[in-house]
């Protein structure tokens, strides 16, 4: 077996139903010098069975079993088995997700070239059928810095996501990836990686399949710690901008309160975050005529409406987010 180059991390919590489908395509990569991490995270199905299933059957694959204790620490401890391994670098994918079958060949061989310790593509989504791969492209553009903090703000071919991502593993530290948040930690994971970084080679095809089914993220109903993180994230990030980033920061920070504000509105139990939404309208009220926040010029025309609506017209926005907000109700 070659050495481990790459570490492929998958967090498994019951998701026997998509797993086999996932290491599949893992399996399937046309870059052979890699391991792949099933870390179980305690799960009740038929996933830790199935981890030990795979593992057998391709040397390639190993599992790890572990009480559950959510996907930061999962994620976290895989890493920690790839240092042991020698992984030189770090890839992410969620386990009802597919490969590209030349995703870690693409980000691998423009991480190299640019001599960056990052490397991301595009994604797709699909629901049954997994989608067609399309051609890998032959070159890749260099975001350099601040661009490539930019783009991870504000341009969702480069997404929040870990998983459509290749880090060096002298850029990735445990700390990053268990920071104390639920939601939005792959943002702040990610923010506090690139930040490390002096850019970022952008693959422009889709190596990444996102499933989305009833169980998936973007459709669980969520908590209100999930505003409360969310919140934390796009506060740090403001407070840890450079100089160079603080209007571009500015405008993501302000939109992420309409943003979150939507959210709420949007779901029937919203008096459930009766203080979250109290806060959210105290800071729209407080930036909405500051030129760095509600008056910020890269601040979407939309997104001033929304927040405009949010704060002085309330029931005619609630129902609209009611009406056309689907997601997350």
């Amino acid at each position: 077996m070659k050495p481990c180059e790459i570490a492929v991390i998958v967090p498994v919590y019951n998701a026997a139903a998509f797993l086999t489908a996932c290491t599949d395509s893992i399996a399937a990569q046309k870059f052979d010098g890699f391991r792949c991490i099933l870390v179980d995270d305690g799960s009740t199905d038929g996933s830790p069975a199935l981890c030990d299933a795979i593992a057998a059957g391709d040397g390639r694959f190993l599992a790890l079993h572990r009480l559950n204790r959510g996907v930061c620490a999962a994620r976290t401890a895989g890493v920690q088995k790839a240092r042991e391994l020698g992984a030189r670098w770090f890839a992410f994918c969620d386990a009802d997700d597919l490969y590209h079958p030349e995703l870690l060949d693409v980000l691998y061989t423009a991480a190299l070239n640019s001599g960056l310790p990052l490397a991301c593509c595009r994604y797709d989504t699909f629901t049954d059928a997994a989608p067609a791969d399309g051609p890998a492209p032959e070159n890749c553009k260099i975001l350099r810095s601040p661009a490539h903090l930019d783009a991870l703000l504000h341009d969702h071919a480069v997404d929040y996501g870990l998983w459509n991502k290749l880090y060096s593993a002298d850029l990735l530290t445990d700390d990053m990836l268990d920071n104390g948040l639920a939601y939005n930690e792959d943002l702040l994971a990610n923010w506090r990686a690139f930040s490390k970084a002096d850019g970022c080679a952008f693959c422009d095809f889709a190596g990444y399949h996102y499933r989305q089914h009833a169980a998936s993220a973007s459709h669980r109903a969520l908590p209100p710690q999930s505003i409360d993180d969310q919140r934390r994230a796009a506060a740090e990030i403001r407070a840890t901008a450079p100089d160079a980033m603080r209007q571009s920061v500015n405008a993501f920070y302000y939109e992420k309160l309409v943003y979150l504000a939507s959210m709420i509105l949007r779901r029937a139990n919203a008096g459930d975050y009766r203080v979250q939404l109290g806060e959210l309208k105290i800071a729209l009220t407080a930036g909405e005529k500051d030129p760095q926040l509600g008056r910020n010029p890269l601040l979407p025309k939309s997104i001033r409406l929304s927040a405009w609506l949010t704060l002085h017209a309330p029931r005619l926005w609630q129902w609209a987010c009611r009406k056309f907000l689907k997601d997350r109700q």
